[in-house]
């Protein structure tokens, strides 16, 4: 389980652009999905990447794109059909 201090979820302005703290909830309740999923992936030796708003979040905003509301991840069609697999029994 990841840890939020409270000061996470107040509203504030990144990048010329206002974020509500209900963003920020949005924001982690996607994180904490992504620890699980990278979970199974690592268990099962699945492979996936960052693509579109997060990739370019992680490199140019360091973490969410401000305006971005979700998280983007990619497989190759065999890691993706692996997953599917072992997804319901894992998660």
């Amino acid at each position: 389980m990841l840890y939020f201090p409270d000061t996470y979820f107040e509203d504030e302005v990144r990048d010329g652009f206002y974020v509500p703290g209900m963003m920020k909830k949005l924001w982690a309740a996607q994180l904490e999905v992504l620890v699980a999923v990278d979970a199974v992936c690592q268990k099962h030796q699945i492979q996936y990447f960052a693509d579109a708003g997060t990739m370019l979040g992680a490199v140019r905003h360091g973490g969410f794109i401000p305006w971005d509301d979700d998280l983007d991840i990619c497989m190759k069609r065999l890691d993706y059909n692996r997953f599917l697999m072992v997804a319901q029994k894992e998660l």
